[in-house]
Formats: structure tokens, sequence, C-alpha cells
């Protein structure tokens, strides 16, 4: 087992627990398995690319705090300005979020990328690899897995 997992984080590495298309960055993670354990690294810190050099972001106002409102969802043009975060999530098998909205995962679906919900308690982005990992049945012991830094 070998896959790539996004995470939008603040400015401090914590946990961004907003739409992620106004996320300052994406933390991507390498998960594989190692002997009996699961383990993961960070291989890579992307911005935001809808961040402006003076890290505005470029979205659209009527943006809601949990995802794009009702009306800015039913616009088709939209669906594709989500294509952008593509290039900071190319090559993922998930990404990490509390909320987001529909035309989010449509993107996100079509390009093979999950979107794995994330309670709001969790905090840390290890504490959220870690519970998508059991969640997702590759282990059923939080110990199993671990962080390594190179």
């Amino acid at each position: 087992m070998k896959m790539k997992i996004a995470v939008p984080v603040d400015t401090n590495n914590k946990m961004y627990h907003a739409n992620p298309w106004t996320a300052p960055a994406f933390t991507i993670y390498l998960v594989k398995d190692e002997d009996d354990m699961i383990i993961f690294e960070c291989i890579e810190h992307k911005k935001n690319p809808w961040l402006e050099v003076d890290e505005n972001i470029v979205c659209d106002p009527v943006m809601c705090e949990d995802g794009c409102s009702d009306d800015v969802k039913a616009d088709p043009s939209h669906l594709a300005e989500h294509k952008i975060i593509l290039e900071s999530l190319k090559g993922c098998s998930y990404l990490i979020a509390e909320t987001y909205c529909s035309n989010i995962e449509k993107v996100l679906k079509n390009e093979g990328i999950e979107i794995f919900q994330l309670p709001p308690i969790v905090k840390e982005p290890d504490l959220a690899i870690k519970n998508l990992l059991v969640n997702l049945n590759f282990t059923c012991l939080p110990q199993n897995i671990r962080r390594i830094y190179r």
C-alpha cells in the first residue's frame, strides 16, 4: 500500500476546518506500509493556488464558511473554477476536510481523489491521518501507525 493524503492547513500548520478551497496551504503526506507498521511522512507543503501574492483568497465573495452558497453552486462555470486546486492535490488519493461544497466533491471525484470528512475536534494533521487510516480499516490499532521525520 502506498498513497498520498492532502491535509488543508492554516498558517501554523494546524488543521484548517473551513472550506479547504480557502485554506492557506496543503500538506501532502506519503503513507505506506513497512513491516507490520503503517508509516507516513510529510513530503510536500503546497500553497493554495487560490492565494494571491498578498495572501488573500481569490474566490467568490458569496462563498460561505461551510462551502459555496447555493446560488454559486448552481453556476456551471463555478465548477470549473474549483479545478485550479488540482494543482496542489494532483496524485493524492484523499483530501481530509471538515466541510466542503458539492462542487469540490465533484471535481475531486473526477480526478480519483476521495474526501474523508473529519470530525471538528481533530486539530492536528497527524491525528487526522491516523483517524483516516483506522476508518479505512488499514489497521484497527492506532499504535501501528507512525509518523516518520526525514
